[in-house]
């Protein structure tokens, strides 16, 4: 059989089967018709409220763990009800985050809103990094009263037994009635070391000098000597007093002087 012979015969298997079909199909014909258009997406605002612990962060970025989203900005609300918004204008799809936002303040914040384009569901993830809690702050000087002299006129010199057993770390002098020229002073310590601090300053009526550090700054003081003069010329006396510094009880780990 020659090749126009077996090319002719396959041409008519090939018609045999193809008309039926044709014939079945142009008795077939459209009754209804189903068109799905999606609804335009809305641009979505969500609060994540922060728990205490949380409120200190500092920086943080948007995750997208489900769905795609377009994030449009970020507003970081503080405890005291001031904001701060960033714009972000990125479309990120699962997996992705934003690029490190950064607050400026520095209180505590109080919840961050985001706003946002969903692309179906979607889930979002705010990440951020904490700092350790800051100190709390440093306990006030508390100055208490070691003891007073009466002083007069003329060069002289007094002492004050200090009976508390507080540790010091400082003392200042003060005086009430006269202005007194204050020469030296002789702090002994309870472990019987004595410390010598030349003065050379007038104290004036009703004024303090500046606090005068303790050598070895933690100090059980047993007398306190000074050496003084008047500037007026009376025989009235004025009152000399001396307040003392005490050590703060945080403190209490490290070493103490050697008694």
């Amino acid at each position: 059989m020659n090749l126009s012979i077996r090319f002719a015969l396959g041409l008519v298997i090939c018609l045999a089967f193809a008309v039926p079909q044709a014939l079945a199909q142009e008795g077939l014909r459209p009754v209804g018709t189903l068109t799905y258009t999606p609804e335009p997406a809305e641009l979505q605002t969500g609060v994540i409220v922060l728990r205490p612990e949380d409120r200190m962060i500092r920086t943080m970025r948007i995750e997208v763990r489900e769905g795609t989203a377009d994030i449009r900005d970020v507003r970081l609300i503080y405890r005291d009800g001031q904001s701060e918004r960033f714009r972000i204008r990125e479309r990120l799809r699962a997996g992705a985050m934003t690029g490190i936002i950064r607050k400026q303040g520095r209180g505590p914040l109080r919840e961050i809103e985001v706003s946002y384009i969903p692309q179906g569901k979607v889930t979002l993830v705010v990440r951020a990094e904490t700092r350790p809690p800051e100190p709390p702050p440093p306990a006030p000087l508390e100055w208490a009263e070691l003891g007073c002299k009466n002083v007069g006129f003329l060069a002289d010199r007094d002492t004050v037994t200090v009976g508390s057993g507080e540790l010091y770390r400082a003392l200042r002098l003060r005086s009430t009635g006269f202005d007194i020229e204050m020469l030296d002073m002789v702090v002994r310590f309870a472990n019987g070391q004595r410390d010598i601090y030349r003065i050379n300053a007038i104290i004036r009526s009703g004024a303090r000098t500046a606090p005068i550090d303790l050598r070895g700054e933690r100090r059980r003081i047993s007398t306190i000597e000074f050496t003084y003069r008047t500037q007026v010329l009376s025989t009235r006396k004025t009152r000399l007093c001396v307040d003392g510094l005490q050590f703060s009880r945080g403190d209490e780990d490290d070493d103490l002087e050697e008694e």
